[in-house]
């Protein structure tokens, strides 16, 4: 039986706060389109009725013109690029983040992550905070390894392209443009001290506090339209357009930190809000 309960709220110890440490990290970009459509009647009726609550229609033409292809395929090619993990290596907490809804809402991609995962992961997904929603993730991460006592965390970051309904045309943030995954393996080596570099809200003073500014800046793509940004030590990679939750991630992995630390960090323009994070990739190995 499963149960949930609410955070428990702990005084942080006295000490440096810290940084979750990057330690293995894949993108999964298949060039290949995905599988044909198959025209089914109560597919097609769910489509419909759903899409009715929020008065939005089934839009079959452009659904039946593009190659399909699962958020949970793409999560799991992710975890192939990233490689066997041992019992050791293998994550003790996963958090699937998503801008777009997966079409096929029979699976549960974090339910079907976990079971390709040595051990007995806590998995599950976060969504509805547009391209921000992989900062969400991994704070959520952290938040659980403090509290359980955990070091390993896998944030798994999905863009899936085809919809039943009409999409966002860019230059909308939210606009996906093909399907892609990315799969972050973290250590957290900081207990129970507080995490540090990672913040979010609407730009200003008091939110980049937290910014290191020796940090090199991995820049998602709705950071062009954000006002100005704190001193950082260079822009050292750009996200592409129309991949708004995976664009700033497969960035990152392109990155050479050496010892300095790298901040991530987007902006939702439509949203006004901004968030960005602090890893370690002194240790990153990536495919």
């Amino acid at each position: 039986m499963f149960r949930a309960t609410a955070p428990v709220r702990r005084p942080h110890p006295v000490g440096p706060a810290a940084l979750p440490r990057l330690v293995r990290a894949a993108v999964h970009t298949p060039p290949e389109p995905g599988e044909p459509y198959r025209p089914g009647d109560a597919r097609e009726e769910f489509y419909a009725e759903l899409g009715a609550l929020y008065g939005a229609s089934f839009d079959r033409e452009q659904f039946a013109a593009s190659g399909r292809r699962t958020s949970v395929e793409l999560a799991y090619g992710a975890l192939d690029a990233l490689g066997p993990l041992s019992a050791e290596e293998a994550p003790e907490v996963v958090v699937v983040a998503y801008a777009a809804p997966d079409f096929e809402h029979t699976e549960l991609v974090a339910s079907c992550v976990k079971r390709r995962l040595p051990g007995e992961p806590l998995a599950f997904a976060l969504s509805d905070q547009g391209g921000l929603a992989p900062f969400s993730a991994l704070r959520v991460a952290v938040e659980y390894a403090r509290r359980c006592g955990w070091s390993r965390l896998l944030l798994l970051v999905v863009d899936q392209g085809t919809q039943p309904f009409p999409l966002p045309a860019e230059p909308s943030p939210a606009a996906v443009r093909g399907d892609s995954a990315v799969a972050l393996l973290l250590r957290w080596d900081g207990g129970e001290r507080p995490l540090d570099g990672l913040a979010q809200g609407r730009p200003g003073a008091a939110l980049f506090e937290a910014w290191p500014q020796d940090a090199a800046l991995v820049a998602g793509a709705g950071l062009a339209d954000c006002p100005d940004l704190p001193p950082h030590h260079g822009t050292s990679a750009e996200a592409v357009a129309g991949r708004p939750a995976t664009g700033s991630w497969a960035a990152l992995l392109t990155v050479d930190g050496g010892d300095r630390p790298v901040v991530v960090a987007d902006y939702d323009r439509e949203r006004d809000f901004l968030a960005y994070c602090t890893l370690h990739t002194g240790e990153l190995r990536h495919r």
